[in-house]
C-alpha cells in the first residue's frame, strides 16, 4: 500500500470529490487515522491554477479553527498533491438524504443550524463557501456536521488569499447555484445562504428545488419560477426556506447568525437515526464537554 511523504500510509478509498480522490490512511509517525485528499499529476488540467487552488485550500481550511471544519494537519506535493486532514468517523448527508428520501424536520434543522455556525465563522473570516451542497456535509457519528472541500471558497475583499475563478468559469455545483452567480454578479454572503436554502428545502422534501433531469433546464427554473409548495412542512420553516431562496439577495436573510437562530426552535425531540448517530451521546466526552460550554448562552 503506497506511502505519501514517508509517513502517511494510504489504506482504503473514501471517495472522489470535485477535485481530486479522498482516502483513509494512517499518520505512522503519530499513529492516528487521518484522511488524505490527492490530485494526481495527471489529472491536471491546468496544473499552475490546479495547484494554487489546491494550496488555497488547504490554507483556508487551516485557517478556519471551528468545530465544523476538519483539522488540516499537512499539504504538499509528493508525485501528487497531497493533504492529511482529520479523518471523521461519518458520511455526507447526501447520502443520508438518498437512504432516507426526506429527513424529519428536527433532523433537516439540526444540519442546516450547524452549516449556518461554520459559515457565520467563514463570512466573519471574510471567505465564502460557495460549494454548500449535501455531498459536501458530513454527518459523524456523534452528530456533529463537518463542512467539507473548500476547493472554490474565494474571499471578501482583499485578502491573503488569491482569486482563482477565471471569467466564464462556473464556481461551486451548478443544481445549488444563486440565480445573481448564474447571471455573472459576484459571490456573497447572500449567495452562500442561497446554498443553505437549497439543502434545506431538499432535506424536508426529498428533492431540490427546482430539480430536472435537464441541468440547464433546472437552472433556468431556478432563475424564472418559485420553487414548488412543500408538502408537510410546517408554514414557518417552509417562509424561512423560501426566503433562503429568494431571486432578490436582499431579500435573504441578513446573514447565517439570523438563519441559525431561526433554525434553533426547530431541533428538538430529534427521533433516532439508526446506523449514523450513536443512540446514547449522554456519556460522550465531546457531548459533556460541549453541554458545558452550552450553558453559556
Amino acid at each position: 500500500m503506497r506511502t505519501v511523504a514517508g509517513r502517511y500510509r494510504i489504506t482504503s478509498p473514501i471517495g472522489r470529490g470535485g477535485m481530486g480522490e479522498v482516502w483513509e490512511g494512517v499518520d505512522t509517525r503519530l499513529n492516528r487515522p487521518v484522511a488524505i485528499k490527492l490530485i494526481h499529476s495527471a489529472d491536471l488540467a491546468s496544473e499552475k491554477d490546479a495547484r494554487r487552488r489546491f494550496n488555497r485550500e488547504a490554507r483556508i481550511t487551516a485557517r478556519l479553527r471551528h468545530p465544523g471544519v476538519p483539522v488540516v494537519y499537512d499539504f504538499g506535493e509528493d508525485g501528487d498533491l497531497f493533504m492529511v486532514m482529520e479523518a471523521l468517523l461519518g458520511d455526507s448527508v447526501g447520502k443520508l438524504k438518498d437512504e432516507e428520501g426526506t429527513l424529519p424536520v428536527p433532523w433537516a434543522a439540526f444540519v442546516c443550524a450547524q452549516v449556518c455556525a461554520v459559515l457565520a465563522a467563514a463570512h466573519e473570516a471574510g471567505l465564502l463557501h460557495r460549494d454548500v451542497k449535501p455531498e459536501n456535509l458530513v454527518l459523524c457519528r456523534d452528530g456533529a456536521v463537518k463542512v467539507i472541500d473548500f476547493g472554490v471558497a474565494t474571499s471578501l475583499g482583499a485578502s491573503e488569499f488569491s482569486r482563482i475563478t477565471q471569467m466564464g468559469q462556473v464556481p461551486g455545483s451548478a443544481c445549488y447555484m444563486a440565480p445573481e452567480l448564474v447571471d455573472g454578479e459576484e459571490a456573497s454572503r447572500a449567495s452562500d445562504l442561497y446554498t443553505v436554502g437549497c439543502v434545506l428545502y431538499e432535506l424536508l422534501t426529498g428533492a431540490r428545488p427546482f430539480e430536472s433531469r435537464d441541468l440547464l433546464r433546472e437552472i433556468a427554473r431556478s432563475r424564472e419560477e418559485e420553487p414548488p409548495s412543500m408538502a408537510g412542512v410546517p408554514g414557518e420553516l417552509e417562509e424561512l426556506t423560501r426566503r433562503l431562496l429568494a431571486k432578490d439577495p436582499a431579500r435573504r436573510p441578513g446573514d447565517a447568525a439570523e438563519v441559525y437562530r431561526s433554525l434553533l426552535p426547530w431541533i428538538r425531540d430529534l427521533p433516532p437515526l439508526p446506523g449514523w448517530v450513536a443512540q446514547d451521546l449522554s456519556t460522550d466526552p465531546v457531548h459533556m464537554y460541549s453541554t458545558v460550554i452550552s450553558s453559556l448562552g
